[in-house]
């Protein structure tokens, strides 16, 4: 690849071909740009990828979502073009230390905790990759090779990656997800692992999930594997109201303060980091309190692992709102671990259906709704006590909303709304009183 970079002048009239206008291709035209390289784009909703198109373009980036089994990777493949992604051809023109984060559950939060950690202590750093920021666009906008890089990789990323190098891993833990891409655990697993290859000297930190399926299924970690506790050296000093005292988020401190440690961290200013770490939207997110309910936003859970932990951290009455597009997994088993930590589930999108059954099979209090908007008002109409109302939807948002962003973003804009409404509901009950 180096080399084919260093004599990509030669081709004269041959193009870069980006597979994807999302994110990731849209950081990519930023970086050609800047490089003063041709390029075009290709989209399934706009210009299409052939056998011309493909004879034209030296070397093919593609975006996480084309599987290795799409047909426009299959052109290229014919063609005998180099397939590269897009971190890969990034990571080309930095020589800044990346740090490659990945896991099921709390990779952004693990990242963007530690980026708010280094810069705390005077250590520039960033967040790239599955946090919404491609690399190629850091590095377009000038990215300092002092600055340390936390990079999120994805198992749609991490399985197509073969440059890129990476000073350090860490691999927060490993459940069912995403099942409807790969078809099986063991290939969700090896698309991961796929990065242990491009990791040099540095350490591999990894969670006590990601070790227990690694030996129950016969896979040998690196040598230089460090296997932390959930409860390493964290629990005198995280309150229990704090952000980062709820699953996953103390796996990740754990991981966090044995990486920083590594890294000539002092433990004060660990303890200062997580006093002043707000952490980020849609993740047990508090909305605001109406009367006796409480509204918690937790959008970010698309998997079944990540609404049950979700659900854990509440004690007493929770009236659940999830349901969504189904990534694979088994349903029946979601459902029946998640009855005794909840009062009632208010159900919705393609699942919603399907669950409601489920429930109905178990004679469990559910409600199907056909909007979130419903879902909501349903909710708070039947809060008789202290309520958490708590949308940890377990499944992907992509049947009724752009991502799980918009999900969560609708789903505080309806409890802001329903407050207002409330709010005038009992000022005028109040003036007609009065008067």
């Amino acid at each position: 690849m180096k080399e084919l970079l260093k004599n990509f002048k030669k081709y004269d009239d041959d193009s870069i071909a980006i597979l994807g206008a999302g994110i990731s291709g849209n950081g990519m035209s930023e970086l050609l740009e800047k490089l003063g390289w041709q390029y075009k784009m290709y989209d399934e909703q706009g210009r299409a990828f052939c056998d011309k198109e493909a004879c034209a373009c030296s070397i093919v980036v593609c975006s996480p979502g084309f599987k290795k089994d799409h047909p426009w990777r299959k052109i290229a493949e014919n063609n005998k073009k180099l397939i590269v992604n897009e971190i890969d051809f990034a990571s080309y023109f930095m020589n800044s230390q990346i740090i490659g984060i990945t896991g099921t559950n709390g990779k952004t939060s693990l990242a963007t905790f530690l980026s708010h950690l280094w810069n705390s202590v005077g250590k520039p750093a960033v967040v790239a990759g599955n946090v919404g920021v491609p690399l190629s666009k850091l590095i377009a906008e000038g990215l300092s090779n002092k600055t340390t890089i936390f990079l999120e990789t994805s198992s749609f990323q991490g399985e197509d990656l073969k440059f890129i190098k990476f000073n350090s891993l860490m691999w927060t833990n490993f459940e069912e997800d995403h099942l409807d891409y790969h078809g099986s655990m063991n290939k969700y697993f090896l698309a991961k692992a796929n990065m242990f290859s491009l990791l040099g000297t540095g350490s591999l930190f990894v969670g006590k999930t990601v070790q227990e399926y690694a030996e129950k299924n016969n896979y040998k970690l690196p040598r230089q594997t460090e296997v932390v506790n959930k409860n390493t050296n964290i629990s005198d000093f995280v309150k229990n109201n704090n952000f980062m005292s709820s699953f996953p988020q103390r796996e990740n401190l754990a991981l966090a303060y044995t990486f920083a440690l590594s890294n000539g961290i002092k433990r004060t200013d660990f303890e200062r980091a997580i006093e002043s770490y707000e952490g980020q939207p849609h993740r047990l997110q508090k909305i605001d309190t109406m009367g006796m309910a409480t509204f918690w936003n937790d959008s970010k859970s698309t998997n079944f692992s990540s609404a049950l932990a979700a659900c854990r951290n509440f004690k007493g009455n929770t009236f659940w709102i999830g349901g969504g597009k189904e990534k694979g997994g088994i349903v029946d088993d979601f459902a029946r671990n998640l009855m005794p930590l909840i009062k009632k589930a208010f159900l919705i999108g393609e699942s919603g259906m399907n669950l409601a059954k489920l429930f109905e099979n178990h004679e469990f209090p559910n409600a199907f709704c056909h909007t979130l908007e419903e879902a909501v008002k349903k909710a708070f109409s039947e809060v008789t006590e202290k309520t958490n109302i708590l949308l940890s939807p377990g499944f992907a948002s992509f049947d009724s909303f752009i991502n799980y962003a918009d999900r969560g973003n609708s789903f505080k804009t309806l409890v802001l709304d329903l407050k207002r409404i409330t709010s005038i509901a009992t000022h005028d009950r109040v003036t007609e009183f009065h008067s």
